[in-house]
């Protein structure tokens, strides 16, 4: 599922990344607040795991105001599930709005005789 294998890997890396190196969290902190093991944070932060799509998401403004709220949410003593929950919603219907999907999905035009694919935009917002 490209969600799983794509979208939440690369989300990954950038806000455990940005937990670190901007807000100087130590690793086994953030592994606590992102309901990840130390050594997975690590793999994710070095780039062994989650880094086909990250360049894209970096370059996507709204993706980046996502991240920066999904960030924030974690850094509270009290993160609210439901809100980190909703900016990932979020960030996965902005993913799916600027295409940046299409080069890792499996379902494409040429499946369903399309001349362009939309499986993306099909989905229930």
């Amino acid at each position: 599922m490209i969600v799983t294998s794509q979208v939440l890997p690369a989300v990954r890396v950038l806000v455990a990344k940005d937990l670190i190196e901007t807000h100087e969290l130590k690793p086994t902190i953030v592994a606590h607040k992102m309901g990840l093991t130390p050594a997975a944070v690590t793999q994710y932060v070095s780039g062994a795991r989650g880094g086909r799509l990250v360049h894209a998401l970096q370059e996507s403004e709204r993706v980046k105001r996502l991240l920066d709220r999904l960030v924030s949410e974690l850094l509270k003593a009290q993160p609210d599930q439901y809100a980190s929950m909703a900016a990932v919603c979020e960030l996965c219907r902005v993913i799916r709005e600027e295409h940046m999907l299409c080069k890792f999905c499996d379902s494409s035009a040429k499946i369903e005789g399309r001349a362009q694919c939309d499986a993306c935009l099909r989905l229930p917002r």
